[in-house]
């Protein structure tokens, strides 16, 4: 299977920010590509964050029934902010912003690559990813 439950990919990434929920070659490259990017800007909790918003996005975009909630996502996507922004410029803080948003931007098109190779797989999968209540205060998804 192309793609591992949520559950799975929650240990994974919590045992390790370079494994994500994707086996795929290709998708691994262009994650690990995306996290070295990142190397030492974000704490492992906010790499794992940004991986699970990544997934997520690229499984509304693919899979039937699946949306992400604005609002869940926004405030997701906040507790990403630099642990030093106090002691930023604001051109320091806008070029932070723009890393973190092209890397948000390659981690989504790594998993939409791991989804072509299966999609009725990864939304099989996906579906599971949903109804797991222990997982529901990372979930962005309607």
């Amino acid at each position: 299977m192309m793609m591992k439950t949520f559950a799975v990919t929650m240990a994974l990434l919590m045992a390790g920010p370079s494994v994500a929920s994707s086996d795929t070659p290709d998708s691994s490259f262009v994650r690990l590509h995306a996290l070295d990017l990142l190397d030492g800007i974000l704490t492992k909790d906010q790499t794992v964050t940004l991986q699970l918003l990544a997934h997520q996005t690229a499984i509304a975009n693919v899979c039937n029934g699946f949306t992400v909630d604005d609002g869940k996502f926004q405030k997701s996507f906040d507790t990403l902010a630099a642990s030093n922004s106090d002691k930023m410029s604001d051109v320091q803080k806008d070029y932070f912003d723009k890393h973190l948003l092209v890397s948000f931007g390659i981690l989504v098109g790594g998993e939409m690559a791991a989804i072509g190779k299966d999609p009725a797989g990864a939304c099989k999968a996906a579906a599971e990813e949903k109804s797991n209540k222990d997982f529901a205060n990372v979930m962005v998804w309607k």
